[in-house]
């Protein structure tokens, strides 16, 4: 009978080792690939004339990074960007160019190498002004990204540190309406870092990758306490 027993909770344990390994594996990739760039403000009304900045923000998934390119593209009957303000998220700044007659900005910061960034923060800030002639309606400042084609260099992208990958997954561009009118106050966002932009590799990672663990330790949980309740019969 103890042989039996201890025949069982052999298997129990390698059972439970298997499981807890598999369901790592199914978590790492759920970091892996969070990376993100967006736009703030995401929307508003700016009249002609009149002046507005927007931030790039990069938010790294938790990823230690070497480096972001954003690249982004404009209406340039209706916006013209007067100056970008690089933040504190990287170390250099190599490229920060406005093209105005293309309508388009391309920025990239790098990390230096005892450094990398990880969390959350300002790439840069970019003041525009609203062209005096410009058009009224509804217009775009989006990001130049292709999520199907990771070994494109030229469109935006953020680098993982561990595995030079392009990890970013996800872009949030901006939509903007063009009115008449007075200008209101113009407050210019300052480009900078946030608590969460230090790097800290025991700090818990968020997003998809709390999610994912959670259900795999509930996971894990309730299997362990089904097996053992089979052995109890």
């Amino acid at each position: 009978m103890k042989t039996m027993i201890k025949f069982k909770l052999w298997h129990v344990l390698t059972l439970i080792l298997l499981i807890t390994g598999n369901l790592s594996l199914i978590a790492l990739p759920a970091l892996a690939q969070t990376a993100s760039l967006s736009l703030s403000p995401a929307s508003g009304t700016f009249n002609q004339g009149c002046t507005f900045s927007v931030e790039i923000k990069v938010d790294t998934g938790g990823n230690q990074t070497d480096g972001t390119d954003a690249i982004l593209f404009y209406d340039p009957t209706r916006f013209t960007a007067t100056d970008i303000r690089n933040g504190t998220v990287y170390q250099s700044y190599p490229q920060s160019n406005i093209f105005d007659s293309e309508g388009k900005i391309a920025i990239a910061g790098v990390a230096s190498v005892s450094l990398p960034f990880q969390g959350v923060g300002t790439l840069a800030t970019i003041d525009f002004k609203v062209t005096d002639t410009a058009p009224t309606g509804v217009s775009q400042i989006k990001f130049d990204f292709d999520p199907n084609d990771k070994e494109k260099t030229s469109d935006s992208n953020i680098v993982d540190r561990a595995t030079t990958s392009d990890i970013l997954s996800k872009v949030s561009s901006g939509s903007y309406t063009v009115g008449t009118g007075a200008c209101s106050k113009a407050v210019k966002p300052v480009g900078g870092v946030t608590d969460t932009d230090k790097v800290a590799p025991t700090l818990p990672q968020s997003g998809a990758f709390e999610n994912t663990l959670a259900l795999a330790v509930v996971g894990s949980v309730l299997i362990l306490i089904g097996i053992l309740g089979l052995l109890l019969l």
